[in-house]
């Protein structure tokens, strides 16, 4: 189902930097209007006012994903401005690199609580309203480690393929009601996404999976890749397709051929 979103109105969350502000920087080229939703007050103004300074048509809302009434409150002020919506990009989120034998209850409920539920609590805001209006686009942010496992990334496996099958069911649920949904799993991206986590996770900076996202795409590259595939009516958004090909195929022909665990490809260290 493609979608025509030129000169509509779009909310995204965690959208003062990386991924988010690419989607939002995608969504301004197409002459859109933009909700955008961060936990970082200081980095989300400084967002808000140097893309006003350009005649974006933005404004700014700090939002815990984690909290209803927040999501709410943010619908309601963008359906007020904006009068409909025609995307909802449900961004935010955070990443975890730790053995999955030194994750603690607290890891598990913070990127659970952020990765899924956030997203979760973002579509029970939000969808009522698209299907009363009977048109829109709703999206997530994966990962291509939503859709192969990475070691030292176990719990952000696990809340980003739990995104991919959430968005993968909704999509098939919304057939014939003139809303439709994608879920965005991109691979290395140059963003600053492990140190913003830190502040939340307490986990130190890996200094290799940093210098594997620093030697990724262009936040922007993404953002218009999404934006693209959404329109042209594709589920899956991938930025690396020739990675996510070789990754899920090999995984993919391993475990239909007995069963075995396909390694070589699958880790974040490879390309």
């Amino acid at each position: 189902m493609t979608v025509d979103l030129r000169g509509g109105a779009a909310v995204v969350t965690g959208s003062a930097s990386g991924i988010g502000l690419g989607l939002v920087l995608a969504c301004l080229d197409r002459g859109m209007r933009v909700a955008m939703s961060d936990l970082d007050e200081d980095r989300l103004q400084a967002a808000v006012n140097e893309l006003r300074s350009s005649g974006g048509e933005v404004f700014g809302a700090v939002v815990d994903v984690r909290d209803e009434s927040q999501l709410d409150a943010l619908r309601d002020r963008a359906l007020s401005e904006f009068g409909h919506l025609d995307l909802v990009a449900n961004n935010a989120g955070i990443a975890l690199v730790k053995p999955l034998n030194e994750c603690t209850r607290e890891d598990w409920d913070l990127i659970l609580d952020i990765n899924v539920k956030g997203v979760a609590m973002g579509l029970r805001s939000f969808l009522p309203a698209l299907l009363e209006q009977g048109h829109g686009h709703v999206t997530a942010t994966a990962s291509l480690s939503g859709l192969a496992g990475d070691p030292g990334l176990g719990a952000y496996n696990a809340s980003k393929f739990a995104v991919v099958g959430m968005m993968e069911a909704l999509a098939m649920e919304l057939t014939g009601s003139g809303v439709s949904a994608s879920v965005l799993c991109p691979g290395p991206v140059a963003t600053a996404l492990l140190d913003t986590s830190s502040s939340q996770t307490g986990a130190a900076v890996d200094s290799e999976v940093q210098a594997y996202l620093e030697r990724g795409l262009e936040p922007e590259a993404v953002g218009e890749i999404a934006l693209a595939g959404i329109e042209e009516g594709r589920h899956f958004l991938l930025s690396h397709p020739d990675l996510t090909a070789r990754i899920v195929g090999g995984r993919t022909e391993a475990m239909l051929d007995g069963g075995r665990l396909y390694i070589d490809g699958v880790s974040w260290t490879d390309q």
